[in-house]
């Protein structure tokens, strides 16, 4: 297989293959235009050096080959991301959306008249309407490292999984469930998650074809993912977890072969021999329990299937403590079904944020890597309000109180020896909106004569099912600055950075404390504004902000290709490091000076390869420039001397 770049100066210009240039028709991939480009772009980085390799397909770059039926002539790009990442020194790559997931590569069949003994206008010509079809994603950056992960091991994973389970204090649910659309089908959906004990079963099947698909690629992160969702109707408990007395720390051994083999039998009831739904294998208090899914006979609410439930629930589970307290939400009860309230967690309900309960106690779990984990209960005080003392008000004159040490995780987690800014939720979907006020256990009184502990667990568990907020404070691992700022010149694009010095509010509990950062990239012309590419300063720590942009990275990458279909997608090209292994001057020193010269506001430096930008805000959503120049460290330099 051969691939070559074409030159920058030519592109193949098609009719849209959606709407085949119908004036008539508006069409989402061409923009109504009738016409797009027969070429799109391949690109891999390599996060730890920011090295880039890319390749351009167009009609001739690439050799066709057969189909594996061999029914006909495709182009498998699947060699020519192997070669860029070979090139880009990037082992184990993986989409900036999914991480967790397998890459797409895009694979085309080519007309049935295209022969590779054709003169090659002609195999071209019919080349070009497959790849502007595959056009509507013009430009595909995968991400990749220097060293592959080690290969997973299904055993050893479900082990870990188990072992995480038992110290999070979660069920770990494994599911196969049969589609809804053939439910006689020996074909079943697996999903391998973390559950709070009494949750539903959730609407959507699995996304994993197999067992070992499941077994290998989920990990601790993707297993909580959308935790809180699922978990929303499931019942409040404080968490006491049993003493080990003498068991065995660490992983549990698991025969994946064997559980596999009993949730595939309990997919066939037992009796009948007719097929059910599905079946779970919960792991719960060091052991596996089974059951098969039944139906409800109640619709999904998009009215495409059926609810399912479990046929038996497990023992409750030996670390399940009291009961915690709780009140309808007022703004859902008025509903008719208000457990079916179908509003979501963020856009939904303010009052409760989706969960449809006011808790009035909590349990917070704080975990830091696998064996590293605390659990909180936090009662109501209830009779008690010299426990939190006013400690000053608000501007608009609500007071503001501060519970006991217990109730503050800055106590916590100075124990454990971590980093409150590394906080973030274990699900990863929910912002940690309520970071200041767990860290110092600070209670806002919106109504005369409220207790400012029920205030407080009313406030912190918004949006958190059964009263559980689960968090972590591991870092996330992403490059430094330095690195990323390079890799978006490499890619063409600008760095926009953001930093807010919030020093000066030490001492006003009502105010926000320390740095905060913010992250992306943006297209490469920017000049005189930021608008929509300013990230604000949001994050308390900077890998948070770095993690964000390196995730979002399409939002700049989908801008950057040319709207015009006649002018070709550029496609960067440096797969060698430089001698600093694409480490540039670390721009965090000058940035801090920088926020520190202008303390409360959010400055900005927009970086590209040959200019420097740096802006403060001038009202809403809006900036104004104060300082341009070649680098950062001139520019910033500029700013302090002037100022």
């Amino acid at each position: 297989m051969t691939h070559q770049p074409t030159p920058h100066h030519t592109v193949t210009v098609v009719s849209c293959p959606r709407c085949d240039a119908n004036p008539t028709t508006t069409c989402a991939r061409c923009d109504g235009a009738g016409k797009r480009r027969a070429q799109f772009v391949l690109t891999v980085a390599n996060l730890d050096t920011a090295a880039v390799a890319s390749a351009t397909i167009v009609p001739g770059a690439v050799t066709p080959t057969r189909t594996d039926d061999d029914r006909a002539w495709c182009l498998d790009l699947a060699p020519v991301v192997a070669d860029l990442a070979a090139q880009a020194g990037a082992a184990h790559l993986y989409d900036p959306e999914l991480p967790g997931e397998p890459i797409y590569t895009p694979w085309t069949e080519l007309p049935a008249g295209w022969q590779p003994d054709l003169p090659a206008h002609q195999r071209h010509a019919l080349e070009a309407g497959p790849i502007a079809a595959e056009g509507y994603d013009p430009w595909r950056i995968w991400y990749g490292h220097t060293t592959p992960p080690p290969p997973a091991d299904p055993t050893q994973r479900l082990g870990e999984l188990c072992d995480t389970a038992e110290l999070l204090c979660l069920d770990l649910v494994i599911e196969a469930r049969r589609s809804s659309s053939a439910p006689d089908s020996d074909h079943f959906h697996w999903d391998i998650r973390y559950e709070l004990p009494g949750s539903p079963v959730p609407a959507s099947t699995g996304r994993y074809n197999t067992f070992t698909d499941a077994a290998t690629r989920v990990d601790t992160g993707r297993a909580c993912f959308e935790l809180i969702d699922r978990s929303q109707h499931a019942p409040a408990h404080h968490v006491t977890p049993r003493p080990t007395n003498g068991i065995p720390l660490g992983p549990p051994p698991v025969d994946a072969d064997q559980l596999e083999r009993r949730i595939v039998a309990d997919c066939t009831a037992l009796l009948t021999g007719a097929p059910t739904p599905g079946a779970h294998a919960i792991w719960r208090d060091g052991r596996w329990w089974h059951t098969t899914l039944r139906p409800t006979g109640v619709k999904t609410r998009d009215g495409r299937g059926e609810r399912l439930a479990r046929s038996w629930q497990p023992p409750p589970p030996s670390w399940q403590g009291p009961p915690i307290p709780y009140l309808p939400c007022p703004d859902c009860t008025h509903l008719p079904h208000w457990e079916d309230c179908d509003c979501d967690r963020i856009g939904g309900c303010r009052t409760c944020a989706g969960s449809h309960r006011i808790y009035h106690g909590a349990t917070v779990t704080i975990s830091a890597g696998r064996r590293r984990v605390r659990h909180l209960n936090w009662p109501p005080l209830n009779g008690q309000p010299e426990a939190a003392p006013p400690i000053g008000t608000h501007p608009g004159g609500k007071p503001l109180h501060q519970l006991p040490p217990e109730y503050q995780l800055t106590h916590q987690l100075t124990a454990l020896g971590l980093d409150p800014t590394e906080l973030a939720t274990l699900d990863g979907q929910l912002m940690f909106l309520r970071d200041h006020e767990l860290l110092h256990g600070y209670a806002t009184i919106h109504q005369p004569d409220t207790d400012p502990v029920t205030a407080y667990l009313e406030a912190v568990t918004n949006g958190h099912p059964g009263g559980r907020i689960l968090l972590h404070a591991t870092p996330p691992q992403v490059p430094p600055l330095a690195t990323v700022v390079t890799l978006a010149h490499r890619l063409g694009l600008a760095a926009v950075i953001s930093l807010a010095d919030y020093s000066r509010n030490a001492g006003n509990p009502h105010q926000v404390q320390g740095l905060r950062w913010g992250v992306c990239f943006a297209p490469p012309h920017l000049t005189g504004h930021l608008g929509r590419w300013n990230p604000g300063a949001h994050h308390p720590s900077l890998p948070k902000a770095i993690a964000h942009a390196l995730e979002y990275i399409r939002n700049a990458s989908d801008h950057a290709v040319p709207t015009d279909p006649t002018i070709p997608i550029p496609a960067p090209h440096h797969p060698n490091p430089d001698n600093d292994d694409g480490q540039g001057d670390d721009p965090v020193p000058a940035l801090t000076t920088l926020a520190a010269h202008h303390p409360g506001l959010a400055v900005t430096a927009l970086l590209t390869p040959h200019h420097c930008e740096i802006h403060l805000p001038n009202g809403p959503h809006r900036t104004k420039v104060i300082a341009t120049a070649t680098t950062l460290t001139e520019a910033v330099a500029a700013v302090v001397t002037v100022s």
